[in-house]
């Protein structure tokens, strides 16, 4: 059974911050849609970001900018939206010094808390609020009457009124429009990072290399062969699908028996080689008929591989969380 607090528009005061001033550090992918989501809830901005092109921005939407000390002086509610590694120099040569009692710094991204990268005043509340979508489609939501789910969580509540602020604020941005879940930030920073390094990398890898070598080496045209890796934006559009109904289901409902016994097929060898041994491996299947063999026999046992491999997945804690997470968390023209 799954237990996990989702908090949504109705668990959320706005009024709350009525009288405060939140100020915005960076203008950046984060920055320039969470401050313009805000001004349109009518919440009082201030925007402070370094001498760069992300300040022209800043000027262009009509805001006027203000030096990071101003900002932390005049500021209830500090919002850093920098990059993780900018925190460090940010805090300790310009808000360290200004930090008042009862002030609440936020943060998207549990990294410069987790990896203690500054000290944190004993006197003020510390609150994570880390959106689950870049910049454009948090404000493309919200300009749409809709928003992206985000992770909350209180850090520190020296005010005692923490959480009811950061809900506030995510309120204001969009985020309780689709669901605003509880997840401890250490737990939201290993995550993220994990996805990062271990997810994502490998399927750069993958597509690097498989490009590389089906050209370079098995001699394909590039054109078509970057197309079915990912420029036709058919997988794209098939793991969107999948944010909705399962990894399991939308194959099993939107891809060919030839193709899910395809999966199937190389389901268990699946990253346990180099990836150049891999493709020689699937090509040579190809090229020798191996695979097409296989896809006879498989259809005349009524696809008894694929049926175990569907089973498998379908049956697995990953999909009872998907159902879970497609039955509390609201979609677009779903929500209250």
């Amino acid at each position: 059974m799954i237990k996990e607090k989702i908090y949504y528009d109705s668990d959320a005061d706005l009024s709350i911050l009525k009288n405060l001033t939140v100020g915005v550090i960076g203008y950046g992918i984060q920055g320039r849609a969470q401050a313009l989501n805000l001004r349109d809830s009518k919440i009082n901005i201030l925007v402070a970001n370094r001498s760069d092109h992300y300040l022209d921005s800043v000027i262009a939407d009509g805001i006027e900018p203000v030096p990071f000390e101003d900002l932390a002086n005049k500021s209830d509610i500090i919002m850093m939206l920098i990059p993780d590694q900018a925190h460090q120099e940010v805090v300790e040569n310009h808000l360290q010094k200004h930090f008042r009692k009862g002030q609440m710094l936020v943060v998207a991204h549990g990294y410069s808390l987790t990896f203690k990268k500054f000290k944190i005043p004993n006197d003020i509340d510390v609150t994570l609020l880390a959106p689950r979508m870049p910049g454009l489609q948090i404000r493309r939501e919200f300009l749409n009457d809709h928003g992206v789910p985000a992770f909350v969580d209180v850090i520190q509540n020296f005010s005692g009124k923490a959480l009811e602020k950061v809900l506030a604020l995510g309120k204001a941005i969009g985020f309780t429009r689709a669901g605003l879940l509880h997840v401890n930030y250490k737990d939201e920073t290993e995550l993220d990072l994990f996805c990062e390094q271990y997810l994502v990398a490998n399927i750069v890898k993958t597509i690097k290399e498989s490009f590389e070598e089906l050209v370079h080496k098995y001699h394909y045209p590039p054109v078509a062969t970057l197309m079915e890796l990912y420029a036709s934006a058919e997988l794209g559009e098939v793991l969107i699908e999948a944010a909705n109904v399962g990894i399991g289901e939308v194959f099993q409902k939107n891809a060919s028996p030839t193709c899910q016994f395809g999966i199937a097929e190389y389901y268990e060898r699946a990253m346990t080689k180099p990836v150049h041994e891999s493709i020689k491996e699937v090509i040579h299947g190809l090229k020798t008929g191996q695979f097409d063999n296989s896809l006879d026999k498989e259809g005349e046992k009524n696809y008894e591989k694929v049926n175990a491999l569907w089973n498998m997945v379908n049956s697995a804690p990953l999909t009872e969380t998907q159902k879970w997470i497609g039955t509390h968390f609201k979609k677009k023209n779903n929500h209250e």
